[in-house]
């Protein structure tokens, strides 16, 4: 049984937010991939990724997050990640990805660490 995965796309100030609701796994995250490398492509260099409804992430879903940071890193961008969800937060932690992708409860804070990033790329 699929678990699908909704994506809502919006903007909060200046940032690009992409929603992901459901689960990012084998089944859904080129999909995930696609919609992040496009916002990418046409100049969204600070992502937030809200995994507030994510249920379920899986190595593939972490890939393709893996390779939009690659992709907006060469832009001097920077992906952050939104979930208060102890498991999601878990697989991020386990595989030392919260190292590279810092992890906010809200979107209030995650906004005002994209916020610093900008700043500081431009002093």
């Amino acid at each position: 049984m699929e678990m699908d995965l909704q994506i809502n796309v919006r903007k909060n100030g200046e940032v690009h937010v992409i929603d992901l609701t459901g689960e990012v796994d084998a089944y859904t995250s080129a999909r995930f991939r696609e919609v992040m490398l496009e916002l990418i492509e046409d100049g969204g260099t600070e992502l937030i990724v809200s995994m507030a409804n994510v249920e379920y992430i899986d190595s593939c879903g972490l890939g393709a997050l893996v390779g939009g940071l690659k992709r907006v890193s060469e832009r001097n961008g920077k992906i952050v990640v939104v979930t208060n969800r102890q498991q999601v937060r878990k697989v991020f932690e386990i595989t030392g990805l919260e190292k590279v992708f810092p992890l906010f409860e809200t979107e209030l804070h995650a906004v005002e660490a994209l916020k610093n990033h900008k700043s500081d790329k431009q002093s």
